[in-house]
Order: structure tokens, then C-alpha cells, then sequence
């Protein structure tokens, strides 16, 4: 019979480690699933950001390409402008220089 009770109170014993293993598990899967949901909402977090760090850069450069139109179409035009102001300053020396004889 103490065999058998020996067998039965290391059955028992060897249930109540299970069971304390179980419960550990248990706390570990908790605190895993607590560190995934944080996780996910950083990860939500920093998505949103990220959408609105790429709109931002988005905007940005669109208006950095309409800005380098805007320099190109007026140093164009300053280009122009200064052509005509050389031609105009041109006739008007030759002009002077017509009115300088003439006198």
C-alpha cells in the first residue's frame, strides 16, 4: 500500500507542477498579447504619422516644382527684359549720336 500511495502523491505532486507551469503560461500569454496590443498601437501611431509626413512631402513638392517654374518663367522674362533694355539703349546712342551730328 505505500507504494501505491507513494505513486498517488507523486501523481498529485506532479499535477500541481503542471498546473503551476499552466498558471506561468498562462501569466506569459497575458503579458505577451498586453505587449502586442501596445505594439499595434504604436504601430498605429507611427502609420498615421507617416501618412502625414508623406502628404507633407507631397505638398511640398509640388510647390517646389511650381516654384522652379515660377524662377525659370522670370529669369526668362528678366533675360528678355534685359535684351530689350540693351536694344533700346543701343538705339538710343545711336539716336544721340545722329542728334550730337546734326548740331
Amino acid at each position: 500500500m505505500s507504494n501505491y500511495q507513494n505513486l498517488v502523491a507523486e501523481l498529485i505532486g506532479t499535477l500541481e507542477d503542471l498546473r503551476e507551469k499552466k498558471e506561468e503560461l498562462k501569466t506569459e500569454i497575458y503579458e505577451e498579447e498586453e505587449e502586442r496590443r501596445r505594439i499595434e498601437k504604436e504601430l498605429e501611431i507611427l502609420s498615421e504619422r507617416l501618412d502625414r509626413v508623406n502628404e507633407t512631402i507631397m505638398r511640398t513638392a509640388t510647390e517646389k516644382r511650381e516654384l522652379e517654374k515660377t524662377i525659370q518663367e522670370t529669369e526668362h522674362t528678366k533675360n528678355k527684359i534685359v535684351e530689350s533694355l540693351k536694344t533700346l539703349l543701343h538705339v538710343l546712342q545711336k539716336e544721340s549720336q545722329y542728334h550730337i551730328k546734326e548740331q
